[in-house]
C-alpha cells in the first residue's frame, strides 16, 4: 500500500497522490519519486525529488541516463502492484 500526500499541481490545484517509492541515487546524486495520483491510480510517473527546508518540488527527468534507470524502476514497481491485487 502506498502513503498518500497532498501536492500543488502546475495549475495551482491541491491533488492527492500516492508515494509508491523515493529512491536515492547516489550515481545521479538524486532522488527520484515514483507516484500516481489518486483520481487514476492506474497512471504512474516519476520525477525528480527535491527537498529543502521550506518546500518540496518534483522536477522532470530529462537525462537519458536517468530516464533509463527509472524506466526500469518504474517497472519494477508496477509489478509489485500488480503482484499485491
Amino acid at each position: 500500500m502506498a502513503n498518500q500526500m497532498r501536492v500543488k499541481v502546475e495549475t495551482g490545484e491541491e491533488k492527492t497522490i500516492n508515494v509508491y517509492d523515493i529512491l536515492p541515487s547516489f550515481a545521479f546524486d538524486k532522488e527520484f519519486i515514483i507516484y500516481s495520483f489518486v483520481d487514476s491510480p492506474e497512471e504512474l510517473y516519476a520525477s525528480i525529488l527535491n527537498e529543502t527546508e521550506k518546500s518540496v518540488s518534483f522536477d522532470p527527468i530529462t537525462d537519458p541516463n536517468e530516464i533509463q534507470y527509472i524506466t526500469a524502476e518504474v517497472r519494477r514497481v508496477a509489478n509489485e502492484i500488480v503482484k499485491s491485487k
